[in-house]
């Protein structure tokens, strides 16, 4: 299907040049008839021109060459010749007055007689050289139409760019949006014609806007809800352990706190999920040191590296200044989604493996770079891990799917990337970009 830009200019443009073209043709026509009358009136001129001593005829030369455009002659009342300005182009004597077309030997003539006090008075014209004259003057009224046409041409293509722009500009707006920004268009920026299709988008936006505020509302309050009585449970297992149990209900006490535990891990990461889906970071920004986050995060993580045996280290450029760089975001935010990513690399790294993390940037993009030495993901899964709920099997690890989609709804929320893949370390290596911003760039926000 032709785009509506495509379908105004054929249009405009086959209609342009179909009216340029009857124009001219009418144009062409009309100066024909004209020009043949204005040659006309010019031989009724020449008629009336010619002096009286004519009349007399024995004493007035002949002239022996004879004119191409136009032929004179005298005749007296007897029929006798007194005076032709071209004798190789003899015209019959003609007693009809006033105009008419004849043929001398094939050729075509516009003849005109005259009646003048007694003689004949015939003025004639080849029609050859009269319709040759016509053509063209007719061809020189055309070069208007044709130096038209290219300005026309270029005028209508200016014009309907024109005024498909604030198509092209809505266009963009929508694109640019992220899909946590569902607030309503400004219908007073564009042109009446635009208004209905604003009218009825900004009516869907509402309606997903709603939609998606129950559905967040209902994951919220189930997992606020689910989370008293897990705890509740996990309480009185703990209790039930203590009054005594042989090694067979050990093992199963053992198996019941996992999957409360995971249970209860997904319950949280389920209310982190309803919480940062419906924040917007934009509004309220602060500006966040990325290198003193990373530390904090990093000393987070410190306590669970140890149990397990991992060594958990920082390392950063000492050539670089950060002190006047900053991210400007939700600190809480980006705690969560970099906690995220340094919990799963700590987890998913053996016992007495390996975790790097560095900061550096490269032409005000800061990087943070997370390494282990662990299992990593195979690249057909870097992209499905960042879905809702998708977990890989045979990982051996507790998690709910829900960690990394957390991750990349923040990184989205603050303009930021996540990108997974192969570390020098032998396992994953996942790399968060951030748009440095100055102090000043923050506060003009």
């Amino acid at each position: 299907m032709r785009t509506i830009r495509q379908q105004l200019l054929i249009y405009l443009f086959g209609g342009m040049v179909t009216a340029t073209i009857i124009a001219s043709i009418a144009t062409y026509i009309e100066v024909r008839i004209e020009t043949n009358e204005l040659f006309d009136y010019q031989l009724k001129q020449i008629a009336a021109a010619l002096p009286d001593e004519i009349a007399s005829g024995h004493n007035l030369p002949v002239d022996s060459e004879a004119d191409e455009e136009v032929a004179v002659q005298v005749w007296n009342k007897d029929g006798t010749l007194l005076f032709t300005s071209g004798p190789t182009q003899l015209v019959p004597y003609s007693r009809q007055i006033g105009f008419v077309s004849i043929a001398i030997d094939g050729v075509g003539w516009r003849l005109y007689t005259e009646d003048d006090h007694g003689r004949t008075i015939q003025i004639a014209q080849p029609r050859a050289v009269r319709r040759e004259l016509a053509t063209a003057m007719a061809t020189r009224a055309l070069i208007p139409f044709i130096v038209l046409i290219p300005i026309l041409a270029f005028l209508i293509w200016s014009v309907v760019g024109k005024g498909l722009r604030p198509v092209q500009r809505l266009a963009d707006e929508v694109a640019s949006r992220s899909p946590d920004l569902l607030d309503a268009l400004s219908i007073d920026d564009y042109p009446p014609e635009l208004r209905p299709i604003l009218i009825a988008l900004n009516s869907l936006l509402a309606r997903l806007s709603n939609t998606l505020d129950v559905q967040r509302a209902f994951v919220a309050d189930a997992a606020h809800e689910l989370r008293t009585p897990l705890a509740a449970l996990k309480l009185q297992l703990q209790l039930v352990e203590k009054e005594g149990a042989n090694e067979k209900m050990a093992i199963g006490f053992s198996k019941i706190h996992e999957r409360l535990n995971r249970a209860t891990h997904v319950v949280q990461q389920l209310l982190t999920l309803a919480l940062h889906e419906r924040l917007n970071p934009l509004c309220g920004l602060k500006k966040i040191n990325p290198s003193n986050l990373m530390i904090d995060v990093v000393s987070d993580q410190v306590l669970q590296a140890e149990n397990k045996g991992v060594d958990l280290g920082v390392t950063s450029r000492t050539d670089v200044d950060f002190s006047s760089q900053y991210i400007a975001g939700d600190e809480d935010s980006l705690r969560i989604m970099l906690g995220n990513l340094l919990d799963n690399a700590v987890r998913y790294t053996p016992s007495g493996g390996r975790v790097d993390v560095a900061f550096h940037n490269e032409d005000n993009v800061g990087l943070i770079t997370i390494s282990d030495n662990g299992s990593g993901i195979p690249p057909s899964d870097r992209t499905r891990v960042f879905d809702r709920f998708y977990r890989r099997e045979g990982t051996g690890q507790m998690g709910s799917g829900l960690g990394l989609f957390i991750a990349k709804t923040i990184a989205d929320q603050h303009r930021a990337s996540i990108e997974l893949g192969d570390s020098n370390l032998g396992g994953l290596r996942v790399v968060v970009r951030f748009i440095l911003m100055k102090e000043r760039d923050i506060n003009g926000i």
